[in-house]
């Protein structure tokens, strides 16, 4: 077997370390699209429930205002949604308009989402195959 420079390991060791880095940035941008893919399914349940308490009723809730405050209020028109459509804009849309947006959205999120699991198996993989070759140099009569 061809020898082992200290260049060798130490560029081996680095490799591991950057495959290290990318795989935890890349699990915390994950754990934000799942964050993400949440939020989409709570407001589609939020408006699907909002709808059928309306029309037996005055819906109340509470509303945010900041800071951990909020403030009774009554849902007077719940036939329509303000929608965020990314890029700091906004629509009015039917309910269901609405919940197809949302729907929309959580599909987009949960594509990206599996995109950046394939990409995290592929750093996992880069960093086993570095650890099965560090293994062969540890070898008894390799030392």
């Amino acid at each position: 077997m061809a020898e082992v420079s200290e260049d060798d390991i130490k560029n081996m060791a680095a490799r591991y370390q950057e495959f290290q880095r990318l795989a935890e940035t890349l699990r915390q941008q994950m754990n934000m699209v799942q964050a993400s893919i949440t939020s989409c399914d709570q407001a589609i349940v939020t408006v699907n429930e909002l709808i059928i308490a309306s029309a037996e009723k005055t819906v109340e809730t509470m509303v945010p205002i900041g800071f951990g405050s909020f403030v009774h209020a009554e849902i007077k028109n719940a036939d329509k949604v303000i929608v965020d459509l990314g890029a700091g804009f906004s629509a009015e849309k039917t309910v269901d308009e609405s919940i197809e947006t949302l729907n929309r959205r959580k599909e987009q999120l949960t594509k990206i989402l599996e995109q950046m699991n394939a990409s995290l198996t592929k750093y996992i993989q880069n960093m086993q195959a570095l650890e099965s070759e560090a293994a062969k140099f540890q070898q008894p009569g390799q030392a």
